[in-house]
């Protein structure tokens, strides 16, 4: 889906019964895009574990090579963030900061050394304050439409954002509003 030299942003499809061959991932953040049952091989061990996933399910993984079979009816849709680098300086928290500044649409899902994942959830009509975000990749959990005004006080800019469609963006302090006529949910990972 992208790539650039802090990620490798990914989709994977895959329908019931289908099986993936050997393969590795780095470390990284991976998103579902709907519910899903999958059986997973860890190697060279072969040690087997099988699990249930639901919609909107934020996973952390750090690097592995296995296996894969979805064992469920449903497709299974996942987003999956690798993380080229090495983690971050600590930037310390301040009044513009999106869990501080617009609080009451915002919720940290994960942190570690490596990333910062937070679930967005803006009700319809609604205009955020001024914030900020690291850089990082967005996640739309839902369709909606938005106006965004940047804090350089340029132009609104209007978006619209589609379910599963990742994007990249770099440090950003902005202020939202979500035209559209339902919540907006986004998944928003940092990378430090």
């Amino acid at each position: 889906m992208f790539e650039n030299d802090a990620v490798r942003i990914t989709e994977l499809r895959m329908s019931p019964s289908d099986q993936e061959p050997e393969h590795q991932h780095g470390r990284g953040v991976t998103v579902a895009l709907g519910p899903y049952d999958n059986e997973v091989v860890s190697l060279p061990d072969r040690t087997t574990s099988k699990r249930h996933t639901d919609f909107g399910e934020v996973r952390w993984a750090e690097p592995a090579r296995h296996e894969t079979r979805n064992t469920g009816k449903a497709q299974q849709r996942v987003i999956r963030v690798e993380l080229k680098g090495e983690p971050g300086p600590v930037i310390p928290s301040d009044a513009r900061d999106s869990l501080l500044a617009v609080q009451d649409t915002q919720k940290l899902v994960l942190e570690n050394a490596y990333v910062r994942v937070i679930e967005e959830r803006v009700p319809a009509g609604l205009t955020q304050a001024k914030h900020r975000h690291r850089k990082g990749v967005l996640i739309p959990l839902a369709d909606g439409e938005l106006e965004v005004v940047a804090d350089s006080g340029s132009s609104v800019v209007r978006r619209g954002l589609k379910v599963g469609e990742a994007s990249w963006s770099d440090p950003t302090v902005h202020s939202v509003k979500n035209v559209g006529m339902t919540e907006l949910r986004n998944i928003r990972i940092e990378v430090k």
